[in-house]
């Protein structure tokens, strides 16, 4: 291989491949300093990062040595980033009940993207080591941690006991003023469930309960990806319900527990092949703590029993 990258403490090389390891940084929206292995959730990416590639051999060595031009990394997989999986799932907490596997969304032909994370590139006159600082710029935030779940409660006051056919009401786009629980999910989308269709034996409750139909939800809906809404409102989807939230029921962060995210380095060189791709990889621990802060954010403005005027309906947002 005419390069090869330099092995650190923070950046892990077997072969073709490597780890990212950063050394600790600020975590955003809590105290400490991190005290596990990998990064967390809205950890920003020590600027002390860097990334060395070395030229050996040359075309032939050493008549003509080899030297390095530029180099690039960018998420995704493939000789020049840009294909497969931008992100993996690796594994869940203990108390998971269920899988949580990878969706269409990880993939980078689906317009994978990290909004607060961006990537690094060097270039320079032609030289036999060319250090990378700072590939990563940013933090990683909840976006593809994407297995959340709530159901809230909306009591009515005031109103008379419906009397048409509540499902097929939804399903022509309107919610009438009937006592139920809604419950979001991006996977089981929006679903209701009248308060008196709630199984006399339920110890508690599930999405499973909630019957066809559903509101598809989009990852972009759900998606936290602004600093000013972590600890408040998360998405602008989610506030949008605050109105009619009576009392919430279950506010159940996503059991992703650590989550793989895929890179490519791009290395351009003065000997064949002239290009030269290394596979990457760093593990990224989930951070709950802006989930907790964001349940008490909620739990403040719960509206208690709801007055709506006798028979009207609510169009769905």
């Amino acid at each position: 291989m005419p390069v090869q990258i330099v092995p650190s403490p923070n950046v892990i090389v077997s072969g073709s491949s490597f780890v990212l390891n950063p050394a600790p940084s600020t975590v955003l929206f809590q105290d400490n300093i991190r005290t596990s292995a990998n990064p967390l959730l809205y950890e920003l990416i020590s600027p002390s990062l860097t990334i060395t590639v070395q030229a050996v051999g040359g075309c032939p060595d050493p008549v003509l040595p080899e030297l390095i031009t530029s180099i690039s990394l960018v998420p995704g997989q493939g000789p020049s980033g840009g294909t497969g999986l931008g992100n993996s799932i690796v594994s869940l907490v203990d108390i998971a009940d269920k899988p949580v596997p990878n969706i269409p969304e990880y993939s980078m032909q689906r317009g994978w993207i990290e909004p607060r994370m961006s990537y690094g590139n060097v270039a320079s006159g032609p030289v036999p080591t060319l250090a990378l600082v700072g590939p990563l710029r940013g933090y990683y935030g909840e976006k593809y941690f994407y297995d959340a779940e709530y159901i809230y409660a909306s009591y009515y006051s005031g109103s008379p006991e419906f009397q048409g056919s509540f499902y097929d009401e939804i399903a022509e786009g309107i919610v009438p003023d009937v006592n139920r629980l809604t419950a979001i999910n991006l996977i089981s989308g929006r679903k209701f469930l009248e308060l008196g269709k709630i199984p006399e034996d339920a110890e508690s409750i599930t999405l499973e309960m909630f019957p066809p139909p559903a509101i598809p939800i989009t990852l972009e809906q759900l998606a936290t990806d602004t600093e000013s809404d972590v600890l408040t409102e998360g998405s602008d989807y989610l506030a949008s319900f605050q109105p009619e939230i009576s009392s919430w029921v279950k506010w159940r962060p996503s059991f992703i527990e650590i989550m793989q995210y895929n890179y490519t380095l791009v290395v351009t060189h003065t000997c064949p092949p002239f290009v030269t791709s290394f596979q990457g990889k760093m593990l990224v621990e989930n951070n709950w703590t802006p989930a907790a802060n964001r349940l008490s954010y909620y739990i403040d403005r719960q509206k208690g029993f709801l007055d709506t005027p006798d028979g009207n309906f609510i169009s769905l947002p």
